[in-house]
């Protein structure tokens, strides 16, 4: 599956935003210069952005570009914490204060009229890695599909997911560029077609150096600037079978139009099987796939209908036979009417909140519901909620915390929502309390304040499977830190040098480090400060 498509994975609401007009004495401003590393040359038409810590607006808050010698300036930024970002076409986007080309950066913090002169951003030449994807006779592969890919730790699972994708040309050529410097496997497979369906024949995907498995690829280590060359991979050709079918469509009245069935494989690989069209035979909405690798998949059935759109999936497990007589029935969802309620408030004015359901565990394709924002009166609906176990997720202004869900009067706040469309659900119901809990502190490093470190905030283990109690910042500046609406908890606290994306969500991962993390109990509405040590890059290697 795409990078893009687990990313949907993890997509957050954007929280409210109160907007508030600085006094323009207050205004801040934050000057520079980007340069290549290494060389020290300035680099011209750089963008440098600065975007709010908080990650509450999907618009930067300043934005300037460097001159030809690298300069910039960013004018008129009201007094806060704040990322930076510098991008350039041949180079890897870095953020203010990384260490490594993967790590997190360091947040700056600016008080009322602060002017910061000073700022370097050191930026690293993409890398490339180049080859040919070739068939069991040495003949080139056309519009070949090849993947980068990395580890990154997903729903608490270490796991390769993609990061660059290319086709190959007429002369099986692929290249993977913008490649920030690491350790990457790559994956090749066929065209956008099982290759001949008529005659079944096709090609597995497969990973360099042509091994069908993950574990057995070779990694590829690159540098900045690398253009690694000589990646050549041979498809292993199989046999495709057939798989047939029929729509089942449950409550989608009306006449049906634009029906497809598409095939997901389960493991993350390449995927090359093109969807299959819907069309009516015999009184039946019919479905096939001529030729598909053998493997396991979830095959997931949209239809439209007067303006609806009606879905349903299932597992599917290809071996070596055709299958027949697959029946894979679509519902147009069910709808979830509810209502977000501030404690403590009679009229709160809640137009801007907005409720989504997050599926756990596996990846759906259209599995990531977001309601519309809240009335005024905290009334809002999820439209079009499908079969699954799901996540409930809330956006809340500073401060702000999910207090309680109930569905039917049953809590599922923790134990999450699991969807029956044969079940029309009633009243969500869903408590918010303006008394989140702040969390403060410093990181050291042999006594000195750390910038950019990557402070996770993880909840006990009875909690663990709860995404939204989890808590990510970095150090600013001057090795302080701030989380801010909290729920009532035992946490325990870590200040990395270096980790992994998403590996504090992962228990395995967490083991070793438990007795480097500072317990810290939160209450309701509490003001809690910790000191940490940072937990050096040499120890936090997986």
């Amino acid at each position: 599956m795409s990078t893009l498509l687990l990313s949907l994975l993890y997509l957050f609401p954007a929280q409210v935003q109160q907007i508030t007009t600085p006094n323009p004495a207050d205004l801040c401003t934050i000057q520079g210069v980007v340069v290549k590393a290494g060389t020290g040359e300035p680099l011209h038409k750089a963008v440098v952005e600065a975007w709010s810590s908080n990650g509450k607006s999907d618009s930067s808050a300043a934005a300037a570009v460097t001159d030809a010698m690298g300069r910039f300036e960013l004018k008129g930024i009201a007094p806060g914490r704040y990322d930076l970002s510098a991008q350039r076409n041949g180079f890897v986007t870095q953020e203010y204060g990384q260490r490594t080309p993967d790590g997190a950066g360091t947040s700056l913090t600016l008080f009322a009229g602060q002017k910061i002169p000073d700022i370097i951003f050191q930026m690293i030449p993409a890398a490339a890695i180049t080859g040919h994807v070739y068939d069991e006779d040495g003949e080139p592969v056309l519009r070949a599909q090849v993947a980068s890919m990395q580890y990154r730790y997903i729903n608490g699972q270490r796991q390769l997911t993609s990061k660059v994708f290319a086709t190959t040309n007429d002369l099986g050529e692929f290249r993977l560029y913008g490649l920030s410097p690491g350790q990457y496997f790559v994956q090749a497979g066929p065209a956008v077609q099982f290759d001949q369906p008529k005659t079944k024949q096709g090609y597995l995907p497969v990973y360099y150096p042509g091994v069908p498995d993950a574990d057995r690829a070779a990694p590829i280590m690159v540098r900045g600037g690398d253009e690694f060359a000589g990646v050549d991979i041979i498809l292993q050709p199989t046999r495709g079978f057939a798989v047939r079918g029929h729509v089942i469509n449950s409550g989608c009245d009306g006449a049906v139009h634009g029906g497809r069935v598409y095939l997901f494989g389960l493991k993350g690989e390449l995927n090359p099987i093109p969807p299959s069209e819907v069309h009516e035979a015999n009184g039946q909405s019919i479905f096939e796939f001529p030729s598909v690798p053998p493997g396991a998949y979830y095959a997931f059935a949209t239809l439209h209908s007067e303006g609806k759109q009606c879905a349903g999936r299932q597992p599917l497990e290809v071996s070596d036979a055709d299958i027949d007589g697959v029946a894979l029935a679509v519902t147009p969802g069910v709808e979830i009417k509810g209502r977000v309620h501030v404690e403590g408030q009679l009229d709160s004015n809640l137009g801007s909140f907005s409720v989504s359901l997050l599926p756990k565990n596996i990846f759906l394709p259209f599995g990531h519901w977001t309601s519309d924002p809240a009335k005024p009166d905290g009334t809002f609906l999820l439209e079009k909620a499908f079969d699954g176990d799901y996540e409930i997720n809330v956006g809340t202004p500073d401060n702000y915390f999910v207090k309680s869900a109930r569905l039917d009067g049953v809590d599922v706040l923790t134990a999450g929502v699991t969807v029956d469309v044969k079940h029309t659900p009633g009243l969500l119901d869903i408590v918010v309390s303006p008394k989140g809990a702040g969390l403060d502190g410093m990181v050291s490093k042999d006594e000195q304040p750390f910038a950019g470190a990557a402070v996770t905030l993880v909840p006990d283990p009875p909690h663990r499977g709860e995404t939204r109690l989890f808590g990510f910042t970095t150090t600013d500046q001057n090795g302080h830190f701030v989380l801010q609406g909290l729920s009532p908890g035992v946490y325990k606290v870590f200040a990395w040098e270096k980790i992994e994306h998403g590996a504090y969500t992962s228990t395995e991962f967490l083991q070793p480090y438990e007795n480097h993390g500072e317990s810290v109990h939160i209450t309701e509405g509490s003001r809690n400060s910790v000191k940490l040590d940072l937990i050096p890059a040499k120890d936090s290697n997986p």
